[in-house]
Protein backbone atom coordinates (compact mmCIF):
# COMPACT_ATOMS: atom_id res chain seq x y z
CA UNK A 1 0.00 0.00 0.00
CA UNK A 2 1.21 3.52 -0.78
CA UNK A 3 2.53 5.53 2.13
CA UNK A 4 0.04 8.35 1.55
CA UNK A 5 -2.86 5.90 1.97
CA UNK A 6 -1.71 4.38 5.25
CA UNK A 7 -3.29 5.37 8.56
CA UNK A 8 -0.88 6.67 11.18
CA UNK A 9 -1.23 7.33 14.91
CA UNK A 10 1.49 9.76 16.01
CA UNK A 11 2.04 9.37 19.74
CA UNK A 12 3.77 11.32 22.47
CA UNK A 13 3.78 10.55 26.18
CA UNK A 14 5.01 12.52 29.15
CA UNK A 15 6.03 10.29 32.04
CA UNK A 16 7.05 10.67 35.68
CA UNK A 17 10.55 9.49 34.76
CA UNK A 18 12.41 7.40 32.22
CA UNK A 19 12.25 4.02 33.99
CA UNK A 20 9.44 1.90 32.61
CA UNK A 21 10.71 -0.99 34.76
CA UNK A 22 11.32 1.22 37.81
CA UNK A 23 7.71 2.15 38.40
CA UNK A 24 7.47 5.32 36.35
CA UNK A 25 4.06 5.99 34.83
CA UNK A 26 2.42 7.94 32.03
CA UNK A 27 1.09 11.33 33.15
CA UNK A 28 0.05 12.73 29.77
CA UNK A 29 -0.64 11.16 26.38
CA UNK A 30 -1.49 12.57 22.98
CA UNK A 31 -2.43 10.63 19.85
CA UNK A 32 -2.65 12.48 16.55
CA UNK A 33 -4.14 10.83 13.48
CA UNK A 34 -2.56 11.35 10.09
CA UNK A 35 -4.79 10.40 7.17
CA UNK A 36 -3.59 11.52 3.78
CA UNK A 37 -2.42 15.06 4.40
CA UNK A 38 -4.82 15.69 7.28
CA UNK A 39 -3.70 15.93 10.92
CA UNK A 40 -6.33 15.58 13.64
CA UNK A 41 -5.96 15.22 17.39
CA UNK A 42 -7.66 12.07 18.67
CA UNK A 43 -6.41 12.11 22.29
CA UNK A 44 -4.78 14.85 24.37
CA UNK A 45 -5.17 13.86 28.00
CA UNK A 46 -3.56 14.47 31.37
CA UNK A 47 -3.47 11.30 33.50
CA UNK A 48 -3.16 10.72 37.24
CA UNK A 49 0.06 8.64 37.36
CA UNK A 50 -0.69 7.52 40.94
CA UNK A 51 2.88 8.29 41.93
CA UNK A 52 4.97 11.45 42.48
CA UNK A 53 6.36 13.47 39.58
CA UNK A 54 10.10 14.04 39.68
CA UNK A 55 11.27 17.66 40.09
CA UNK A 56 13.29 17.61 36.88
CA UNK A 57 10.36 16.21 34.91
CA UNK A 58 8.01 18.80 36.37
CA UNK A 59 10.38 21.63 35.46
CA UNK A 60 10.87 20.27 31.93
CA UNK A 61 7.20 19.69 31.13
CA UNK A 62 5.50 22.22 33.36
CA UNK A 63 3.21 19.43 34.61
CA UNK A 64 2.68 19.53 38.38
CA UNK A 65 0.94 17.22 40.80
CA UNK A 66 -1.89 19.72 41.18
CA UNK A 67 -2.58 19.39 37.44
CA UNK A 68 -2.92 15.61 37.47
CA UNK A 69 -4.17 14.67 40.94
CA UNK A 70 -7.81 14.87 39.85
CA UNK A 71 -7.25 13.67 36.28
CA UNK A 72 -8.48 10.22 35.19
CA UNK A 73 -6.21 7.24 35.77
CA UNK A 74 -4.80 5.34 32.83
CA UNK A 75 -7.34 2.60 33.37
CA UNK A 76 -10.10 5.17 32.95
CA UNK A 77 -8.85 6.25 29.51
CA UNK A 78 -7.42 2.93 28.28
CA UNK A 79 -10.43 2.12 26.02
CA UNK A 80 -10.15 5.55 24.37
CA UNK A 81 -6.43 5.04 23.79
CA UNK A 82 -6.91 1.56 22.36
CA UNK A 83 -9.55 2.87 19.95
CA UNK A 84 -7.32 5.75 18.83
CA UNK A 85 -4.44 3.36 18.08
CA UNK A 86 -6.45 0.57 16.46
CA UNK A 87 -5.51 -0.39 12.88
CA UNK A 88 -2.92 2.37 12.63
CA UNK A 89 0.86 2.48 12.35
CA UNK A 90 2.29 3.62 15.69
CA UNK A 91 4.62 6.58 15.05
CA UNK A 92 6.73 8.46 17.57
CA UNK A 93 9.95 10.39 17.94
CA UNK A 94 12.08 7.70 19.61
CA UNK A 95 9.29 5.17 19.22
CA UNK A 96 10.73 2.65 21.65
CA UNK A 97 10.17 4.96 24.63
CA UNK A 98 6.51 5.71 23.96
CA UNK A 99 5.74 2.15 22.84
CA UNK A 100 7.20 0.63 26.01
CA UNK A 101 5.33 2.95 28.34
CA UNK A 102 1.97 2.65 26.61
CA UNK A 103 2.35 -1.11 26.22
CA UNK A 104 3.09 -1.43 29.94
CA UNK A 105 0.13 0.75 30.89
CA UNK A 106 -2.27 -1.07 28.56
CA UNK A 107 -1.11 -4.46 29.81
CA UNK A 108 -1.75 -3.41 33.40
CA UNK A 109 -5.11 -1.82 32.61
CA UNK A 110 -6.55 -4.30 30.10
CA UNK A 111 -4.26 -7.32 29.93
CA UNK A 112 -3.53 -6.47 26.27
CA UNK A 113 -0.13 -4.94 25.40
CA UNK A 114 0.45 -3.06 22.18
CA UNK A 115 0.82 -4.90 18.89
CA UNK A 116 1.29 -3.79 15.31
CA UNK A 117 3.65 -1.82 13.09
CA UNK A 118 5.92 0.90 14.42
CA UNK A 119 7.73 3.80 12.77
CA UNK A 120 10.40 5.90 14.48
CA UNK A 121 10.85 9.39 13.08
CA UNK A 122 14.41 9.55 14.49
CA UNK A 123 15.43 6.40 12.57
CA UNK A 124 13.70 7.63 9.43
CA UNK A 125 15.48 10.98 9.68
CA UNK A 126 18.84 9.18 9.92
CA UNK A 127 18.15 7.63 6.52
CA UNK A 128 16.53 10.58 4.76
CA UNK A 129 18.34 13.54 6.32
CA UNK A 130 21.92 12.32 6.52
CA UNK A 131 23.24 15.89 6.29
CA UNK A 132 21.67 16.94 9.59
CA UNK A 133 24.03 16.74 12.58
CA UNK A 134 21.09 16.10 14.96
CA UNK A 135 17.65 14.48 14.58
CA UNK A 136 15.93 15.69 17.72
CA UNK A 137 12.38 16.96 17.38
CA UNK A 138 13.67 20.53 17.65
CA UNK A 139 16.19 19.91 14.83
CA UNK A 140 13.63 18.24 12.56
CA UNK A 141 11.04 20.92 13.23
CA UNK A 142 13.60 23.62 12.41
CA UNK A 143 14.59 21.83 9.19
CA UNK A 144 10.99 21.58 7.98
CA UNK A 145 9.91 24.95 9.39
CA UNK A 146 7.37 23.30 11.69
CA UNK A 147 6.30 25.33 14.75
CA UNK A 148 6.11 23.50 18.07
CA UNK A 149 3.33 24.97 20.17
CA UNK A 150 3.76 23.47 23.63
CA UNK A 151 7.23 21.88 23.66
CA UNK A 152 7.59 18.97 26.11
CA UNK A 153 3.83 18.63 26.36
CA UNK A 154 2.30 15.56 24.74
CA UNK A 155 -0.12 17.42 22.48
CA UNK A 156 2.38 19.97 21.18
CA UNK A 157 5.10 17.41 20.54
CA UNK A 158 2.73 14.91 18.89
CA UNK A 159 1.29 17.52 16.52
CA UNK A 160 4.78 18.72 15.56
CA UNK A 161 5.93 15.13 15.02
CA UNK A 162 2.93 14.52 12.77
CA UNK A 163 3.84 17.53 10.61
CA UNK A 164 7.47 16.34 10.47
CA UNK A 165 6.26 12.87 9.46
CA UNK A 166 4.30 14.26 6.50
CA UNK A 167 7.37 16.20 5.35
CA UNK A 168 9.61 13.14 5.62
CA UNK A 169 7.13 10.96 3.72
CA UNK A 170 7.15 13.60 0.97
CA UNK A 171 10.95 13.42 0.94
CA UNK A 172 10.74 9.64 0.68
CA UNK A 173 8.40 9.88 -2.30
CA UNK A 174 10.88 12.20 -4.03
CA UNK A 175 13.35 9.33 -3.69
CA UNK A 176 10.82 6.95 -5.28
CA UNK A 177 10.02 5.33 -1.93
CA UNK A 178 6.23 5.25 -1.87
CA UNK A 179 5.25 1.98 -0.17
CA UNK A 180 5.54 0.59 3.35
CA UNK A 181 7.80 -2.22 2.11
CA UNK A 182 10.02 0.31 0.39
CA UNK A 183 10.25 2.39 3.55
CA UNK A 184 11.16 -0.67 5.61
CA UNK A 185 13.86 -1.59 3.10
CA UNK A 186 15.31 1.92 3.48
CA UNK A 187 15.30 1.62 7.27
CA UNK A 188 17.11 -1.74 7.08
CA UNK A 189 19.97 -0.40 5.00
CA UNK A 190 23.25 -0.31 6.92
CA UNK A 191 24.54 3.10 7.80
CA UNK A 192 27.38 4.30 5.60
CA UNK A 193 30.12 5.97 7.66
CA UNK A 194 31.10 9.43 6.59
CA UNK A 195 34.23 9.44 4.39
CA UNK A 196 37.31 10.90 5.98
CA UNK A 197 40.48 11.34 4.01
CA UNK A 198 43.65 9.75 5.39
CA UNK A 199 45.66 12.69 4.02
CA UNK A 200 46.90 15.35 6.44
CA UNK A 201 44.33 18.10 6.90
CA UNK A 202 45.08 21.81 7.29
CA UNK A 203 45.03 23.10 10.84
CA UNK A 204 42.24 25.60 11.48
CA UNK A 205 41.73 28.13 14.22
CA UNK A 206 38.77 26.10 15.48
CA UNK A 207 40.94 23.00 15.80
CA UNK A 208 43.37 24.64 18.21
CA UNK A 209 41.05 27.04 20.03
Amino acid sequence: MELRNLRYAVVDTETTGGGVHRGDRVMEVAIVHVDGGAITTAVDQLIDPQRPIGRYVSRLTGITWDMVCEAPTFGDVAPMIQEALEDRIFVAQNVRFDWRFLSMELRQATGRPLAGEQLCTVKLARKLLTHLPRRSLDALAWHYDVPIVGRHRAGGDARATAAVLLSMLADARRRDIDTWDGLQALLRRPRVPAFRSALPQPVTVEAIA
